[in-house]
């Protein structure tokens, strides 16, 4: 059993950390050959600084180009687009540094990357602070109103849902404060240091118009200072969130008693023949349940669904805080995807990492180097984090990718009257309390900037006030006719462990301290890292419940106490994987292990198994790991962010297909197959081969010729194509190229014809149309992003799309 954290200290591990880099200066001194980093490169489009002054936008506001106003809002898309990169080498000191106060260096590389020298840990976080607060500024104000609640009072009353969510789900003032004082005396220190580095900025930038962001101007506002529990929001909010959101339980609810046990059991298994593991199976199978049977699955399922399939689903029209608005998704997006590989031999390792987090501006991570008297590490953070979430120090590169696993449940409480609820053969009361919303009426200056709609007449400024409950196992996040539905998670209150678990990880000199940091990370975000000795390792840490083992975890639990958590599961229980035989690790949020399950679908991707994106990042990784190096590494990432992947997974079903076609479903397979994926490459008229079109068109015959057999409500089920992989079918589709045989395959060839042959006459990308069944009309433009933008500052278009990191960096670490 894990302690809590705050009664936790991390003095043994500093004091084991000092051992240890003492030993390896005494090893060192014997040594003839010296491990460290030996390459590092990073790149970030569309540029570091989200930054644009108010005279700036003013000036440049009609022709949409704000490139003069700071030279780093865009000047990495040259370098990204061509796969080149820039140095993220540590120790780079290009030109004077500013001197903000004494005691703290803030220099800036030729892509305005600050590198911040504090003489004292409290002169660096303050640096760092200050820094982030000149290219980041408006950003900060945006993530810390989105995250206590209070985005409405800046962004109208179509964040009143966001503000409500914010304030139900997560803590108080009072709440954060409490978990703030649970730090170590140092890991406190730093929060304060930095958000006294952001004020100092914001101090300076109010009484100058020429460095206040050109939002405060659009607003005719200044920015108040920050506070550290403002920040503690920030973090806490990212470490619930980053790993996975909240279930899907209720979407199943609905689904079920639309579909029926049998079509929903089919299209949304707790468990997907030929799913891929990062874990190799031969260190183990690390099951999401330990000591769960398939019987114990088979009988927890027909338990859960008798109870389930006569409960009372919420209205949402009469709570629409029910569901998250598309505000809050503004500022913290759908979880899209995230890729990583790391791979050894002959003594060296190669670490490469890339989040995707949509391509916008400013983008929703600064990169940012720190060197204080204990540490000195590069990498990438987001805007008020005071640590560094993914890089490399002089020893260690690391990754995160989001786990997309089950981790908390929702709950079906039995009121009595409003605010009482059964457990256990009492009644319990409900800890509630109001919250008053404020909205207000922005400048239509600063809609606009935003890319909101101006507000309509009904949205005046106004407040609401609400009463927010909680049961013992969490906030009631909807009601029903004599029911509430309250959501259990199991880092209520923990989360702010990830900070401590994160700071261990920025200090680690090697993978064993990085698996000993593991266990303080309560998030449940993959971690791979490698270290300079040639090691590699994989963890997906995190707190996750030991469920009961007959209940089904894809549909709610009744709160009555018959369905509670056991424990959370111990750390050799979780899935983890250090210098595996075959020699590398790729994880593209595809399941940590073969035992893992889908449980509620957090991300209904998960149950597409074979077809997953990462089995197909491990088939390249496999193959380039032949001849590891550092630009394999950069070939795996030129490879996968440019193919479509499920085109590459299901050549052979193709091909067996293929083989006994003939007419419309011929044309449409012989296309396909004579398309190698790539949607990069295109002709001397900017157009990319006609299998691009026809695949599309495919992917959606094949979610046809599948759901055939099935009710119409089954698309509750599923998602549509976008996100970060616009080349990648949806859940559907991909549930109609994994069930479908032979004939079924040339049947969605022949609706993908159907389709094709179609005189234009709708925008759906999943349908292409031409009104032709020839390949040659098929040709369309290379694929697009649809970027996006978060204040003054825009992402110029069309940009080119690519299945690859808002951030990459990749390392290179040996003798």
């Amino acid at each position: 059993m894990r302690l809590p954290h705050d009664q936790r200290s991390l003095t043994t591990l500093f004091a084991m950390r000092i051992g240890l880099a003492t030993a390896a200066v005494c090893l060192a001194a014997a040594t003839p050959a010296y491990a460290e980093i030996k390459q590092a490169e990073s790149v970030m489009p569309p540029g570091n600084s989200g930054f644009v002054s108010g005279p700036c936008l003013a000036e440049n506001q009609a022709s949409g180009t704000y490139e003069a106003c700071d030279p780093h809002l865009i000047d990495q898309i040259p370098l990204f687009t061509e796969f080149n990169y820039k140095s993220s080498l540590l120790g780079q000191k290009p030109g004077g540094p500013i001197v903000p106060k004494d005691g703290v260096e803030i220099y800036r590389d030729d892509f305005g990357v600050p590198s911040i020298y504090g003489t004292t840990e409290t002169n660096t976080w303050w640096g760092m602070g200050y820094a982030v607060a000149q290219d980041r500024l408006f950003q900060i104000e945006a993530f810390r109103r989105a995250t206590t609640g209070t985005l409405a009072e800046l962004t109208g009353k179509g964040a009143l849902e966001d503000d409500i969510i914010a304030r139900r789900d997560f803590y108080t003032e009072a709440e954060r404060m409490e978990m703030i004082d649970s730090l170590s005396g140092d890991l406190k220190d730093r929060w304060q240091a930095y958000a006294d580095g952001v004020n100092a900025w914001i101090a300076e930038a109010s009484a100058d118009p020429g460095e206040l962001p050109a939002e405060f101007v659009a607003l005719g506002a200044t920015p108040e200072p920050l506070e550290i529990h403002e920040m503690a929001a920030i973090g806490i909010y990212l470490a619930r969130t980053t790993s996975s959101g909240d279930g899907d339980e209720l979407a199943n609810l609905e689904a079920l008693q639309s579909v029926g046990r049998k079509a929903f059991d089919r299209v949304f298994p707790l468990r997907t023949p030929g799913q891929i593991g990062t874990v190799p199976r031969s260190d183990g199978l690390f099951p999401s349940r330990p000591g769960r049977t398939r019987k114990d699955e088979r009988i927890a399922f027909r338990r859960s669904v008798r109870f389930a399939k006569h409960l009372p689903l919420p209205d949402p029209e009469a709570d629409p805080a029910a569901e998250p608005s598309a505000s809050m998704k503004r500022f913290f997006p759908d979880l899209s995807g995230s890729k990583m590989w790391a791979m050894r031999k002959g003594g060296n390792a190669w670490m490469f990492t890339g989040p995707q987090l949509g391509f916008i501006m400013p983008q929703r991570l600064v990169e940012v180097e720190i060197h204080s008297p204990s540490l000195d590490v590069r990498g990438v953070t987001a805007a008020g984090v005071p640590v560094i979430g993914i890089g490399h120090n002089q020893d260690v590169a690391w990754g995160l990718t989001s786990a997309l696993a089950d981790e908390n449940d929702l709950y079906v409480e039995q009121l009595v009257g409003d605010e009482g609820y059964r457990f256990r053969g009492r009644t319990e009361a409900m800890e509630c309390r109001e919250e008053t919303f404020n909205y207000q009426t922005p400048p239509a200056d600063f809609l606009s900037l935003l890319g909101i709609p101006p507000e309509v007449p009904e949205a005046e400024a106004g407040s609401e006030t609400r009463r927010l409950c909680r049961t013992m196992h969490g906030p009631v996040q909807a009601r029903a006719d004599g029911v509430a539905y309250a959501r259990r998670y199991p880092t209520w209150k923990q989360e702010i462990g990830t900070i401590i678990g994160l700071d261990q990880v920025n200090r680690a000199s090697s993978i064993d301290e990085v698996d000993a940091a593991a266990e303080d990370l309560t998030w449940n975000e993959n971690l791979m890292a490698a270290d300079d000795q040639g090691n590699i390792g994989f963890w997906n840490p995190g707190l996750l419940p030991l469920r009961p083992k007959r209940w089904d975890e894809r549909l709610p639990f009744p709160g009555t106490g018959r369905a509670e958590w056991k424990r959370y599961l111990r750390l050799d229980e979780l899935a983890q994987s250090i210098n595996p035989k075959r020699g590398w690790l790729a994880n593209w949020n595809n399941p940590p292990s073969f035992g893992a399950t889908n449980g509620d679908g957090p991300a209904k991707e998960r149950t597409i198994g074979p077809f997953h994106r990462g089995r197909y990042l491990q088939k390249v990784v496999k193959r380039l790991f032949l001849d590891a190096s550092y630009d394999a590494s950069k070939e795996i990432e030129r490879i996968s962010g440019t193919h479509a992947q499920q085109r590459m997974l299901a050549t052979s079903r193709l091909k067996k297909a293929r083989r006994r076609s003939k007419g419309d479903a011929r044309v449409v397979l012989d296309t396909i197959l004579a398309w190698d994926g790539d949607y990069h490459t295109t002709d001397d008229d900017g157009n990319v081969p006609a299998g691009v079109a026809a695949w599309d068109a495919f992917c959606a015959g094949a979610e046809t010729v599948a759901m055939r057999r099935y009710p119409e409500e089954i698309g509750k089920l599923g998602h549509s194509a976008g996100g970060s992989h616009l080349q990648e079918c949806a859940t559907l589709e991909a549930f109609g190229l994994r069930t479908l045989g032979k004939r079924g395959y040339r049947r969605a060839a022949v609706e993908a014809m159907e389709t094709l042959a179609t005189p234009p006459d709708n925008d759906d990308p999943r349908k292409p149309q031409f009104g032709s069944k020839d390949p040659d009309a098929w040709r369309i433009e290379r694929p697009t992003y649809p970027v996006g933008a978060e204040g003054a500052g825009s992402f110029p278009e069309p940009f080119p799309f690519f299945d690859r990191g808002t951030w990459t960096e990749v390392t290179e670490l040996g003798t």
